[in-house]
């Protein structure tokens, strides 16, 4: 038997039970657990092993995969001295929502109570799991991560080990996320100025799918610039882009729309433009948002 044969999921919501249904359809022996056990019945009861206390759920497998709301919760869960007990040669999997900070903290306590601890981050939506479309990003302990070789192959798609420092996986998450929410809020802008103007939503949608390539140039270049710390560019300076945005919000202005958004990135921009960044690209606006 390998170390990896059995495996607890802890957390059956949404992307918890796609965890545990994935690991059922590899052939593994899965027990769950979960605050309300009736979530349990979304799964197949004759194959899964459904237990009835958290201290039951870890002693049953080597491998114990957390996913609940974030890393507050599993504090609450696990920080008590019957669960401290059990933790002792056990894998913990973490796949819940935390920053850095949080992970690298979980990492020292699993540690410190002779376990192994490796951080999961799921770039994807609870029906990715299990395919070739889901990504995790993984980082932490090495050894974990080679022990938990049969659980990850489960969850399918893209694997990354992307570093020992636990927080690693959790940072790139988030910054990844910075981009997501960021390209969604200006598609929603994008699509209330054409509502507005009459433009055909289905033109819309069209024209920015068939710019993605545009947009992945442009996340390239810009962390070339970052990495290098120069920035002079032959594409755009920061000057065009100012008078960009100062069009975009007076479209909207003209329109009646809510134009927060835009008056957001357009006051970084002009806050590069009174430092002195006019003539140079885009990028630059990353030293407003660095530390240093």
């Amino acid at each position: 038997m390998t170390i990896d044969t059995k495996v607890t999921v802890i957390g059956l919501g949404l992307m918890g039970s796609a965890l545990a249904r994935a690991l059922l359809k590899s052939g593994l022996r899965v027990t769950v657990w979960n605050r309300s056990i009736e979530k349990a019945n979304s799964l197949n009861t004759e194959t899964v092993n459904v237990a009835g206390s958290l201290v039951a759920a870890i002693k049953a497998s080597e491998i114990v995969v957390v996913c609940i709301r974030d890393y507050e919760a599993t504090d609450k869960l696990f920080r008590v001295n019957a669960v401290e007990a059990e933790l002792d040669g056990k894998v913990i999997l973490q796949l819940s929502t935390g920053t850095p900070a949080k992970a690298r903290e979980a990492a020292a306590w699993i540690i410190s109570k002779g376990g192994s601890y490796l951080d999961g981050e799921i770039m994807g939506f609870p029906d990715a799991v299990g395919t070739n479309e889901c990504t995790i990003l993984y980082s932490g302990d090495v050894e974990a991560f080679i022990s938990c070789k049969r659980v990850i192959d489960a969850f399918g798609g893209t694997v990354q080990h992307i570093g020992e420092d636990p927080g690693f996986a959790a940072a790139l998450s988030s910054a990844v996320l910075s981009i997501y929410f960021s390209f969604l809020f200006g598609a929603l802008n994008g699509a209330a100025i054409c509502d507005a103007e009459n433009v055909p939503l289905s033109l819309f949608k069209d024209l920015g799918i068939s710019l993605l390539p545009v947009f992945g140039d442009v996340l390239s270049r810009s962390v070339d610039m970052i990495s290098s710390d120069a920035y002079e560019s032959q594409h755009s300076t920061l000057k065009t882009s100012v008078g960009a945005l100062n069009q975009i919000a007076s479209v909207g202005e003209g329109a009646h729309l809510d134009g927060r958004f835009v008056e957001c990135m357009r006051k970084y921009a002009m806050e590069g433009l009174e430092a002195g960044y006019g003539s140079v690209g885009n990028a630059v606006i990353f030293k407003q948002f660095s530390r240093d």
